[in-house]
């Protein structure tokens, strides 16, 4: 080791150790942000409709594993001293450290079984695709937060802090908060964590949290009209004090939908959140305890639905890929040769019908037999990608490049007559000869063959033409190694 090496990695692990720290630390502090949010709609020590801190505890559990075990502990030791301050329960500070340690536990441990579990789940699947990841993550996430919400009863009743309150008439209320918190914020949470942990995307099914800028008014605009919406129902339903008025929460799954079939993923989550922390303040200002329930529930049937919705963009790139894998050659990507003949028997019927000329070439790669023989056929595969990208670059956006087989290739030139074709040719020929493929010393070169469709003849003759074309030029001029 050189002079000063041990010294320089001394400061890269105190750096790396610093910064782990600082992440904790910024942990903590999120997670206990959070905590005094959920005051809002808070109705029990550590119970509350509306629960954030769940939702971020299942988030760090899913990105860091084990490593988010003791700022998260820490933060529950923290604030059942905290609520025992609020609620001036005056427990000795030992029962107080055994109540948090023991709420600890019971949250850590089931949002932790819970990410554990979803995460096997989905890398145990041969494809990891975002229909498959959304049902697990509601499921999980419901069953994790059903889980905090039971053990947590049962170690704060353990503890005396809930004294003889009836298991009955809590758990619901409790979990439907949980419940809220882990379906409704956890992608947000996710998503910002995403940014310092990128590795996590192959498991998220392609899901990029990434922000973006593009369409900021228009976003901005959609999520104003879904909030203004809410809102009008929780004003009317303060003023009215009719419990039906409140179920009108469950239309404003319409806006909510647009925003996430319109926007990337993040700003997805965000407009959910954001009418999550809404609700939860206009409950919270108006008076609605009674009606809370029903829009938690409207909440989290927003945000399924909502979560659901991303599977639509993946469904149209995966059906945008298997066309793709249905009508181009696998290997080179020309098109295949049914899709090379039924565009070109479109393309020949609109110009004739706007009588303009029409081209056809052949083309072969020269001795492509012998670069297989002598390079190896990875060596071959290598020269017919390179052919292909070569040729793209010079040709129109209404041309077309086919595979008809082996190493002969087809174009589709319309608008070029017999003299533009064979222009284009020349050049592609020279492209062609300036490719350097790797694994040979060799250029390589091809030969054409050129016509223009009569005025009655049929993609079939003209192709028999083009190919007579091709052995002519073939015995014309032998092609050579250079």
């Amino acid at each position: 080791m050189q002079p000063g090496a041990s010294g320089h990695l001394r400061d890269g692990v105190a750096s790396h150790s610093g910064t782990r720290i600082l992440r904790h630390i910024g942990l903590m502090l999120a997670w206990l942000l959070l905590w005094r949010l959920s005051a809002l709609m808070e109705f029990a020590p550590h119970a509350s409709l509306w629960f954030p801190p769940a939702g971020l505890s299942f988030a760090a559990f899913l990105m860091l594993g084990r490593r988010a075990f003791p700022a998260l502990m820490a933060s529950a030791v923290i604030v059942t001293f905290w609520v025992d301050r609020m609620y001036a329960t005056a427990l000795p500070w030992r029962e107080l450290l055994q109540a948090g340690v023991l709420f600890g536990l019971a949250h850590c441990g089931s949002y932790g079984l819970g990410a554990l579990g979803l995460k096997h789940l989905i890398r145990a699947r041969d494809e990891v695709s975002v229909p498959v990841i959304v049902p697990l993550f509601l499921l999980v996430g419901s069953l994790a937060s059903l889980g905090a919400t039971l053990t947590g009863i049962v170690a704060l009743q353990t503890a005396g802090m809930l004294g003889a309150v009836a298991i009955d008439d809590l758990w619901l209320p409790w979990w439907v908060g949980d419940m809220a918190g882990v379906l409704v914020l956890t992608p947000l949470f996710v998503g910002l964590l995403s940014w310092h942990y990128p590795d996590v995307e192959p498991w998220l099914g392609g899901l990029s949290f990434l922000p973006s800028t593009s369409g900021l008014r228009a976003f901005t605009g959609k999520l104003a009209l879904s909030l203004a919406a809410l809102s009008l129902i929780m004003l009317l339903d303060a003023h009215v004090h009719s419990p039906e008025v409140a179920f009108g929460v469950f239309f404003l799954i319409i806006p909510q939908m647009w925003i996430v079939y319109t926007e990337p993923p993040f700003r997805s989550t965000l407009s959910i959140a954001l009418f999550s922390t809404l609700t939860a303040l206009w409950v919270a200002l108006l008076g609605l305890i009674e009606q809370s329930l029903t829009y938690q529930f409207a909440l989290c049937v927003i945000a399924a639905s909502g979560y659901f919705g991303f599977a639509v963009p993946w469904l149209l790139a995966q059906n945008r890929r298997l066309s793709e894998r249905a009508l181009h050659d696998e290997l080179t990507g020309a098109a295949n040769r049914g899709y090379f003949f039924e565009y070109a028997d479109e393309t020949l019927s609109e110009v004739r019908r706007r009588g303009v000329p029409l081209s056809l070439a052949v083309l072969d790669l020269d001795y492509f037999k012998t670069i297989n023989d002598t390079h190896g056929h990875d060596v071959g595969d290598r020269a017919l990608i390179g052919l292909c990208a070569a040729m793209r670059p010079a040709l129109d956006s209404d041309d077309l490049l086919g595979r008809f087989g082996g190493d002969e290739f087809l174009l589709l030139l319309p608008n070029r007559d017999t003299a533009q074709a064979r222009q284009l040719v020349t050049r592609l020929h020279q492209r062609i000869c300036d490719l350097q493929v790797a694994g040979m010393q060799q250029r390589l070169s091809a030969t054409f063959g050129v016509v223009t469709l009569e005025r009655h003849e049929t993609l079939t003759q003209a192709f028999k033409r083009a190919d007579i074309e091709l052995l002519k030029a073939k015995q014309a001029r032998p092609p050579r190694w250079r």
